[in-house]
Formats: C-alpha cells, sequence, structure tokens
C-alpha cells in the first residue's frame, strides 16, 4: 500500500539506532516534580533560543520580546492546547479558503465557528480581511504564513504586514501555525514590519527528521492586562513518559549543540523538493486533461487539482483498490468545498515508489473517466 494521506515515516534521517544510542543520558533517579519541571523549564529556554536565533528557519519575534514557551508532544498537541486557552463556544475564527482540516475540526470541538476569508496563495485579501473583522468580530484570525496546509504557499511581506496591522488594530489575536517552517529554506522574523498584538504561534519538528520523535511548541507573545487571559494547560501524564520525553528534547538539543541542525535541516529540504519535483513532473506525464499537481514552495503536501466532474471521497474508495491512499480535499474548507482536490503527501516516497503511485492513481482516474487518456 502507498500512503500518501500523511503521516510519519517508518525511518528519518537519523535512524532510530543511532538515535537511542545519542538520547543515552544519565537517568533520574528521584521522580520528583520539581526537578522534573527544572528540566523542562531549561528545555523550553534551550529550543526557544534556537528558533529565535533563525537558525531553524522563520520565526516570531515582536519587538524583541521571546514571549512564553511550552513543548508539547507534537504540532497538532500545540495547536489544541492554543484552541482550548483561546477559544470560547460562539467565538468566530478567521481561516484561510483552504485551510487546515485538523484546525477545523479543533475549533468546531471547541464550539467556534469558521469563517472563510478570500484571498490567493499570497495571503488573505487585506479587504476582505478587514470586511470579515468588522462582520464577524472573531476572536482570532488563524492562518500559515510561511508554508500553509494543505496548498504549501507562502504569504507575501505585503499581506502578512497587512495582516499584522489589521489584527492589532482590531484587537484580534492571531494564531500562526508554523509547523512545517522547518521545512523553509529562507528565515526571517515573521513579527518584523508592523506593531504586533497578542500571537500564538505553533511550531514543530517535520516528520522524517529523527526517527520515531514528535516535538511541538507554543510559542505566545503579546498578552497583556488588557487581553484575556491566554493561558494553556497540558495535560497531565505520568512522570516516567513525562521523564522520557524530557530524555528525547534534552538529546535533540545536545545533539544539535554538538553538530550544527543546520546540515540535516538542508538535506531534509533538499529531499522534500525532488521529491514534490518527481510528483509534479510524473503527474504532468499521465496526460489526463485537467488533473494538476502545482510543487508547493515548502513542507510536506501537494494540493493536486483533479479533472472536471471527479470528487475526491468516491475517488478515495477507488484508489484504495488500487493500493494508493490520499487525503480528499473537501475536510479543508470551512465553507462550500472543492471536492475535486486532494492532498498528497509524497515526501517520504522513494522515486519508485512515487512513479507507482502515480501509476495507480492514474488507473484510478481513468477507470472513473470511462476511457484511456
Amino acid at each position: 500500500m502507498i500512503n500518501w494521506m500523511g503521516g510519519w515515516p517508518a525511518e528519518g534521517l537519523l535512524a532510530e539506532a543511532e538515535w537511542q544510542e545519542k538520547r543515552q543520558a544519565p537517568s533520574v533517579t528521584a521522580a520528583e516534580a520539581i526537578a522534573d519541571r527544572l528540566r523542562r523549564l531549561e528545555t523550553e529556554k534551550r529550543l526557544a533560543s534556537l528558533v529565535l536565533s533563525g537558525q531553524l528557519g522563520p520565526y516570531w519575534r515582536p519587538a524583541d520580546d521571546s514571549g512564553q514557551w511550552l513543548l508539547t508532544d507534537d504540532a497538532d498537541e500545540a495547536l489544541r492546547l492554543a484552541t482550548k486557552a483561546l477559544l470560547q463556544p460562539g467565538d468566530a475564527i478567521l481561516v484561510e479558503r483552504p485551510t487546515s482540516r485538523t484546525a477545523l475540526q479543533l475549533f468546531a470541538r471547541a464550539g467556534a465557528v469558521a469563517f472563510e476569508v478570500s484571498g490567493s496563495a499570497e495571503g488573505m485579501d487585506p479587504e476582505a480581511l478587514a470586511d470579515a473583522i468588522a462582520a464577524f468580530k472573531p476572536r482570532a484570525v488563524y492562518v500559515s504564513l510561511t508554508c500553509s496546509d494543505p496548498a504549501g504557499c507562502r504569504w507575501s511581506d505585503e499581506r502578512r504586514t497587512a495582516l499584522l496591522r489589521l489584527c492589532a488594530q482590531a484587537g484580534v489575536a492571531l494564531v500562526l501555525d508554523e509547523r512545517q517552517s522547518l521545512t523553509c529554506g529562507w528565515t526571517t522574523n515573521l513579527a518584523e514590519g508592523e506593531e504586533a498584538g497578542p500571537a500564538a504561534v505553533i511550531g514543530g519538528l517535520p516528520s522524517g527528521l529523527v526517527s520515531g520523535m514528535r516535538l511541538g511548541w507554543l510559542q505566545w507573545t503579546g498578552w497583556g492586562e488588557k487581553d484575556a487571559a491566554f493561558l494553556p494547560v497540558p495535560s497531565a501524564r505520568r512522570p516516567d513518559r513525562e521523564r522520557e520525553a524530557l530524555d528525547d528534547r534534552e538529546a535533540l538539543l545536545r545533539f544539535w549543540s554538538e553538530s550544527s541542525p543546520i546540515p540535516a535541516l538542508e538535506t531534509l529540504r533538499f529531499i522534500y523538493r525532488t521529491r514534490h519535483a518527481s510528483l509534479a513532473e510524473q503527474i504532468a506525464r499521465t496526460g489526463i486533461p485537467g488533473l494538476v499537481c502545482k510543487q508547493p514552495e515548502a513542507g510536506s503536501h501537494a494540493w493536486l487539482k483533479l479533472p472536471d466532474g471527479l470528487e475526491g471521497e468516491p475517488l478515495l474508495k477507488a484508489a484504495w483498490l488500487e493500493g494508493v491512499l490520499f487525503q480528499p480535499g473537501a475536510g479543508y474548507y470551512a465553507a462550500a468545498a472543492d471536492r475535486s482536490r486532494l492532498r498528497l503527501t509524497p515526501v517520504h516516497s522513494d522515486e519508485r515508489e512515487i512513479s507507482e503511485g502515480v501509476r495507480r492513481l492514474r488507473l484510478t482516474i481513468e477507470s472513473f473517466m470511462g476511457r484511456s487518456i
């Protein structure tokens, strides 16, 4: 089965055996909560310093305010905590079109209502955003500035600064989902250019970097006394699980201090780019009219357009029989969905598997179109 629905690969650039060797550290003999707390605070401080240095990619630092940080099991957990801390039932939240399916599900579970703001690959249209803020009085705006899910687009500086300005003027919080920022081959301070209001920023390790390891983080800045409290509360877990997570995080930071993270990230970015390029090229070679796959600027996912008349959900059922999986695009919209879209995650497949996956996808589409292309 060729699985392009997303998720994490079985192996990373740093193999599991090598990782287990590197993560060996003096074990914690006492299960004292205060010792774990001090380790956690130190780990958060070290990771924050590394992220804000710009070595890992784009970062968020308004007016030299590093903000507060919380390390989480993964980026989804960071977004869940931010959602729970920020949104109440009935709150409005503005989103891109399309946007993250996971985010839409979390917002719905919180009882919030998501409203789409029109725009382009360069970000939300500033006039449409201003109108939506006036109309819906949102609690927050949720966007991905560096690499959107599912389309893999990067906001222009002009639209990014307009977003910061409009939200700060209206007192609307920003939720920035930058979990794919480490896959970007460029760096900048995303808070530059305008005075920023309250913001919650989600980050995380990209899949495939370290075998079996997930890590997310939540950073929040700009929450003054006049703003409603933003107090993310992580779920309690067993002390042994907490210490295991701390061991992993300390080992990662130790590894990165001994050898720069830049070579590994550059290698991962190269792998992502070449595999996206291979997918786009081979999709184009199918010759199926209306089947379009544009290479994203960064990130794990590709956003594919099906020929007119085809929809992702029924196509998935047939594709499963051919041995290839993907995410139908309908779930990535807060309003009327474009059902002719698919999200593919080819970055953990080699050239041979990409070729075979495209062949199976082509056979599935041909069977739906009722003729050979």
